[in-house]
């Protein structure tokens, strides 16, 4: 991944975050733009684990438990988006 400044990763960070805000207040829930939040929130992700959070060189330990975190976050949000009705009522009281 690119080395960006802090500088330039919170306005990368901004410009996902606003693109994601606009497309999703403006289309349907589709196939499209399930991949395009899951490609933001992981993006997003590398973004603040490499160069915010300063862990791009640090120990598999510490950087490889960051990283699947956001994998998985990921994948719920993919699942989510695919099965909103029965995750509804899993969730439901």
């Amino acid at each position: 991944m690119l080395t960006l400044s802090d500088k330039h990763s919170w306005y990368a960070l901004l410009a996902l975050t606003l693109s994601s805000a606009l497309i999703a207040e403006t289309t349907r829930p589709e196939w499209g733009l399930m991949l395009f939040v899951c490609v933001t929130v992981a993006l997003k992700g590398l973004l603040v684990i490499d160069n915010l959070m300063g862990l791009r060189h640090a120990h598999v330990g510490v950087r490889r438990p960051m990283r699947l975190y956001f994998a998985v976050l990921t994948l719920l949000i993919a699942l989510a988006m695919l099965f909103p009705e029965p995750l509804a009522r899993l969730t439901t009281l």
